[in-house]
């Protein structure tokens, strides 16, 4: 379940940039429709909802912070559709940050050991 929720996660920040990639990309309430419906095609949300039947509380509010970063990351494309862009090079550190403080927990839930996820704080930006 964790490994699909993550790649769940990583599918609709992928799916959310290909629309915003594409040459002939749509504008206005085409682009918020298209957005949407990459995000929802993803299954975070059906994922999302799993996570709460089987994980720990600490590791569905962090699922929870993964998916606000994530929507964030999709109305923020809404408003300014640049990949290049430091608003989006900043909601992507939001996302990345989120996504690996979630790894992390997830990884000690499963009694792994090692080093900590390397990319924890590892980000351009820091959190505001």
């Amino acid at each position: 379940m964790y490994s699909e929720f993550l790649m769940a996660l990583s599918r609709g920040h992928s799916d959310m940039r290909t629309v915003v990639l594409q040459v002939d990309r749509s504008t206005d309430d085409r682009l918020y429709g298209d957005l949407h419906q990459a995000l929802d095609g993803s299954g975070v949300w059906r994922l999302r909802q799993s996570l709460s039947l089987t994980a720990s509380a600490e590791i569905i509010q962090l699922a929870v912070n993964a998916c606000g970063a994530l929507t964030r990351m999709r109305d923020g494309l809404i408003e300014d559709p640049d990949v290049r862009g430091d608003a989006y090079f900043r909601i992507r550190a939001d996302l990345w940050r989120e996504n690996a403080r979630l790894r992390e927990a997830m990884r000690k839930d499963l009694g792994m050991d090692g080093p900590p996820d390397p990319e924890v704080g590892q980000y351009r930006y820091p959190t505001t």
